[in-house]
């Protein structure tokens, strides 16, 4: 979760046709993001948590890049399950059989979580934004106007 709300910004690929494989998969809206998460295997293990709008890997579970990469893509700040994270996850698979009381913690675990891990991915994407104008900015320096052309 700490992942969600900074990678939000960053989401903005189009959404891919999923690879249909057996498991689990449990979507709904968390603290602003919709995301899901999905057991592939049918564990009840989370193997990986993705935004439900652009299908792309925020979070896996440790052991298993390689094979949840054949499912959808990675967001460019991708992490693994933090062993919190992933004992939280697992819980959302079990969610129909929550009390509101166990819901209602669950938000909370997955908000402290977010915070805690909100630094490091915030850092991710300004990378990443920084190395995106950096190529805009080369782009433009290379195309003049033609007006400019006898300076």
């Amino acid at each position: 979760m700490a992942i969600l709300l900074s990678l939000g910004a960053c989401a903005i690929k189009p959404p891919i046709e999923q690879k249909q494989v057996e498991g689990r998969i449990v979507c709904d809206s968390y603290i602003i993001l919709h995301m899901c998460v999905r057991d592939l295997i049918g564990d009840g293990i989370v193997d990986m948590i993705y935004f439900s709008d652009t299908y792309e890997i925020f979070m896996y579970r440790v052991g298993m890049k390689d094979i949840v990469a054949e499912v959808m893509p990675f967001h460019q700040c991708a992490v693994p399950l933090s062993e919190n994270m992933q004992d939280i996850t697992n819980r959302i698979l079990d969610r129909g059989d929550l009390s509101f009381s166990e819901e209602l913690a669950l938000t909370r675990d997955l908000f402290v979580n977010y915070m805690a891990a909100k630094p490091e991915i915030d850092a991710c994407n300004a990378r990443f934004e920084k190395e995106n104008t950096s190529a805009e900015e080369a782009t433009d320096d290379f195309f003049i106007e033609e007006s400019e052309w006898d300076e």
